[in-house]
C-alpha cells in the first residue's frame, strides 16, 4: 500500500535508481519509492553491453541470478580506419575476463526494478515528476500519471535524481546541462541475423563515419544484434549529416544478412563525465546518480556500471546513516567524495583517449599492439570499459608505454 511519506524518493527506475533502491532496502531502509514516467518493461536507447563491473554490483546485491540464461560475450573486436584490428577471444584470457554480456535493456532494467519492488520498494512507475519543493526539512513531490494525467502528491526526507540525461531533478537542484563539447549523441537500431551470431561485441572507427566517434554491432547470441554509433556533439555538427544518414552509412558497411527493425531506431544524448555537476546536496537532502549526474564514460559512452556503482555507494551510505538531517548530510558528502576519488582519474584518462581517436595513426598503433599481446588487449579493454577491477589499477601512461614498445 502506498504511503503519503517516504524516507527516500528515487526519481528514475533505470539501473542507477533501481540499484540504489535495492541497496537501501537490503541495508534496512524502511520506506523507499521508485518514480518513473515510463511503465516497465520499457526500451532504453543503448548498446546493451553489460560489463564485469555490473556483475560485481549485482553480486553485492545478491542479484547475479538476473544474468541466468544469458550468454556471456566470447569475443570483443575493435578496428581502426587504417586497418588495425584488435580481437580478444575468451579462450585467450588467463586472468579475470573483461568481457561481459549483451542484454536488452528492456529485460535488464525491468529485472532490476522488479527486484527492488520484491524487496519492498513502493512502485510509482508510470508516473512523472511534475514539480518538487524542499521546505521544513522534507521534499514535497507532485506527480502525474503518465497516461491519464491523474495527480497525486507525497513527501520524502531525501530526494535522489536518477532520471536520465534530461533530468528534471537536476534542473530542480539548479544545475545546468553540460556544454555541447561534453555531450555525445548516438543512434541505434536492432536487427535480426539470419543465423544467430555468437555473443560478441565489435566497435569500429571508420573513415566514412564522424571521427572522433565509433560505431558498434553487439550480438546477444540469440539472434538479436544491436547496431549504432556515437560521437561528440561538436563532431556531429561539423559532419553535417543527419543521424539517420550516418547510421545508414554504417549499416552499408555491415553484412547484408541483417534484417533491421526500423521501429527500434532511436537517438539519445549522453552527458559525459568530463563535466559532472555536484553529486551531493546536503542542505536540501538530495543527490544525483547515473546519467542525471553525467556519469557517462567520455570515450565509450558507457554509463550502466558507473550509475549502478553510484547507486550502490549512495544507497548503502544513506541506509547506514542515522535518520537525522545532519548525519544524512555527512553520508551524502561522503558519497560524492568516494565516487570522485574512485573515478575522476579514470574519466580524465578516457577523455584523453577520446582525443587519441582524432589521430587515427595513434589509435591504429594501439590496436595493433593489443593484437600482438592478449594481456595488453585485456588491460586496454578494462581501462576503456570501466570494469570494477580495472578502475585505477593500470595507469594510462603505462598502457601508453606498453603500446609503444609492444
Amino acid at each position: 500500500m502506498l504511503r503519503s511519506h517516504y524516507d527516500f524518493a528515487i526519481v528514475g527506475a533505470g539501473p542507477a535508481g533501481s540499484t540504489c533502491a535495492n541497496a537501501l532496502l537490503l541495508e534496512g531502509a524502511s520506506s523507499v519509492i521508485l518514480i518513473d514516467r515510463a511503465r516497465f518493461p520499457r526500451d532504453k536507447i543503448c548498446g546493451d553491453g553489460i560489463g564485469p563491473g555490473v556483475i560485481t554490483v549485482l553480486e553485492a546485491l545478491d542479484l547475479e541470478h538476473i544474468l541466468d540464461g544469458y550468454r556471456r560475450v566470447t569475443q570483443m573486436v575493435m578496428t581502426s580506419p587504417l586497418g588495425g584490428r584488435m580481437a580478444l577471444n575468451d579462450s585467450e584470457i588467463t586472468g579475470q575476463s573483461p568481457l561481459g554480456y549483451v542484454i536488452r535493456r528492456t529485460e535488464f532494467d525491468h529485472a532490476l526494478m522488479t527486484a527492488a519492488v520484491e524487496h519492498g520498494c513502493a512502485d510509482r512507475t508510470g508516473w512523472s515528476l511534475e514539480g518538487a519543493e524542499y521546505a521544513d526539512g522534507r521534499w514535497r513531490l507532485d506527480l502525474a500519471e503518465s497516461e491519464t494525467g491523474e495527480l497525486c502528491s507525497l513527501t520524502a526526507d531525501v530526494l535522489i535524481g536518477a532520471d536520465g540525461a534530461t533530468s528534471r531533478v537536476r534542473r530542480l537542484l539548479g544545475q545546468p546541462f553540460n556544454h555541447d563539447k561534453h555531450v555525445s549523441v548516438s543512434m541505434r537500431i536492432l536487427a535480426q541475423a539470419e543465423e544467430p551470431y555468437s555473443a560478441r561485441q565489435e566497435l569500429n572507427v571508420e573513415k566514412e563515419l564522424p571521427i572522433p566517434g565509433y560505431a558498434w554491432n553487439f550480438a546477444t547470441g540469440s539472434g538479436t544484434v544491436n547496431v549504432g554509433f556515437v560521437c561528440d556533439t561538436p563532431t556531429y555538427k561539423a559532419d553535417g549529416r543527419h543521424l539517420r544518414e550516418i547510421l545508414e552509412t554504417y549499416k552499408g558497411l555491415l553484412p547484408d544478412t541483417l534484417a533491421y527493425d526500423e521501429a527500434t531506431r532511436h537517438s539519445q544524448i549522453l552527458p559525459l563525465a568530463s563535466q559532472m555537476p555536484p553529486l551531493a546536496y546536503p542542505k536540501v537532502q538530495a543527490a544525483l546518480i547515473g546519467d542525471a549526474a553525467s556519469m557517462i564514460n567520455p570515450l565509450t559512452g558507457e554509463g550502466i556500471f558507473y550509475g549502478m556503482e553510484a547507486g550502490l555507494l549512495l544507497g548503502r551510505g544513506l541506509a547506514r546513516a542515522a535518520k537525522t538531517e545532519q548525519v544524512r548530510a555527512r553520508a551524502l558528502l561522503q558519497y560524492e567524495r568516494v565516487f570522485r576519488r574512485t573515478f575522476t582519474g579514470h574519466f580524465r584518462g578516457n577523455y584523453y583517449l577520446r582525443k587519441l581517436l582524432e589521430r587515427p595513426v595513434l589509435f591504429d598503433r594501439m590496436l595493433r599492439a593489443g593484437a600482438r599481446d592478449p594481456n595488453l588487449c585485456c588491460d586496454c579493454i578494462e581501462y576503456m570499459m570501466g570494469n570494477e577491477s580495472g578502475v585505477g589499477r593500470t595507469p594510462l601512461y603505462r598502457l601508453a608505454l606498453r603500446t609503444m614498445f609492444a
